[in-house]
């Protein structure tokens, strides 16, 4: 422990705990680009930002159902105690959406998420009544016992110890190698955003302060108050909004530049290739992050990334998310005849196009009828759009039908009506 052990803390906080704590702060030691790393300083970077944000926001609006299966049909079961602490509210506070991107945060950026389930008076054996989820740092270690089970330690803002069995817990890991903790992903990949944030910086200093470009200034002769002069001309040049004026010396000054351009140091390609390294590791799947100058985006390029987005990047943790909530959420006999899906066809809730377009294929598929169509949509049902039908409108009969039809026999063709006929 070293340093550690022999520093100041407070009280009801061991070595252990104090060198967690700095260790989660600097993220494990000072980076090669200089600038310390953790999971809240990460997001300082524009593209972890961007990265945590966009995945957490799209699979907090994805709807999640409590589906119960009985033989081979499968429904939603909305009677099911769980399926609004899933669908709307997890608690009195959170709404659905907010619940799952938490999930999502805490993972990118911590490698585990937390949270416990309260069951009203009878905390053993009771209905699940609220997730709450655990705000980090709150679960301090989790120990695994000689039968394998867990064993959460938790300490409150109050200072308050608690051990919670692995029956009040849900727990949902990123990248595991223990096999009972997910890794922090920030401390991995310190050195990539250190110095991502390293350009971040030297960019914003380039074309917030100084002369652009830095010059130095000569004289032939003696300044009588070189203090006074320099400050004069950091006063009249520095400065972006002074980055354009003409500079204008006397007494035989002369000015050189001596700086180095963002283009010929590779600052943007430096940044370029930094975004693009962060994406491919959030998301999962190898992506560029291309400027106009580089290519022109296509209809089939953007359509390709938009699949591949939702298979590399979200599927994982939507299977993910889904296991565990069947692990941790529903007892043994529960697990027999119901399961908990998040419906991946919310994405299409924003093309009007596409979800027309994927509803007339399944239902001139039979895959789906009207009125199951209409439903997703929040529309009422109407008569006779139960019935599976083909593109040309024809009812798909059985076997019944088909015997039924060959035996009727046609109706009489009715008399014409000879005053008519007159």
């Amino acid at each position: 422990m070293g340093i550690v052990s022999n520093m100041r803390r407070p009280k009801a906080m061991d070595s252990r705990e104090l060198e967690k704590v700095v260790r989660d702060t600097f993220g494990g030691g000072t980076p090669a680009a200089g600038i310390p790393v953790s999971s809240d300083t990460a997001m300082r970077m524009s593209t972890v930002y961007s990265c945590v944000n966009i995945l957490s926001r799209v699979i907090g609006m994805l709807p999640c159902h409590v589906m119960r299966k009985t033989g081979k049909t499968r429904e939603i079961a909305e009677d099911f105690y769980l399926y609004d602490l899933l669908h709307d509210m997890p608690n009195e506070w959170m709404t659905a959406p907010e619940f799952f991107g938490m999930i999502i945060n805490h993972v990118k950026l911590r490698g585990n998420f937390f949270a416990l389930k309260t069951r009203g008076i009878n905390k053993l054996t009771g209905p699940i009544r609220e997730i709450i989820p655990l705000a980090p740092g709150i679960v301090q270690e989790v120990k695994q016992n000689s039968d394998y089970s867990l064993i959460y330690k938790c300490r409150y803002p109050d200072g308050s110890y608690h051990d919670v069995p692995q029956s009040e817990m849900m727990h949902y890991r990123g990248m595991v190698i223990n096999g009972f903790m997910g890794v922090n992903p920030i401390q991995y990949i310190r050195e990539s955003i250190s110095l991502g944030l390293a350009t971040e910086r030297f960019g914003a200093r380039h074309f917030g302060s100084g002369t652009h470009p830095s010059m130095i200034v000569s004289h032939q002769g003696q300044l009588d108050d070189p203090k006074a002069t320099r400050e004069a001309l950091a006063e009249t040049y520095g400065g972006l909004d002074n980055s354009h004026r003409v500079m204008l010396l006397e007494d035989g000054m002369t000015a050189t530049s001596v700086s180095i351009s963002p283009e010929d140091s590779q600052f943007l390609e430096t940044r370029k290739y930094q975004k693009s390294e962060i994406v491919d590791i959030f998301f999962g799947m190898p992506l560029t992050v291309m400027s106009s100058k580089d290519s022109t985006p296509t209809f089939a390029s953007a359509e390709q990334f938009s699949i591949g987005f939702i298979i590399y990047a979200l599927m994982p943790d939507l299977v993910g998310i889904e296991k565990t909530m069947k692990r941790d959420l529903l007892t043994y006999e529960e697990r027999k005849n119901y399961y908990i899906k998040i419906r991946a066809e919310g994405l299409q809730r924003g093309s009007f196009v596409e979800q027309m377009t994927g509803f007339q294929t399944a239902i001139n598929t039979e895959i789906m009828n009207p009125n199951e169509a209409r439903e997703l949509l929040d529309m009422n049902p109407y008569a006779g759009g139960d019935k599976y039908k083909t593109r040309t409108s024809t009812t798909k009969e059985t076997d019944q039908d088909k015997d039924k039809s060959k035996d009727k026999k046609p109706d009489p063709i009715p008399e014409e009506d000879e005053e008519d006929e007159a």
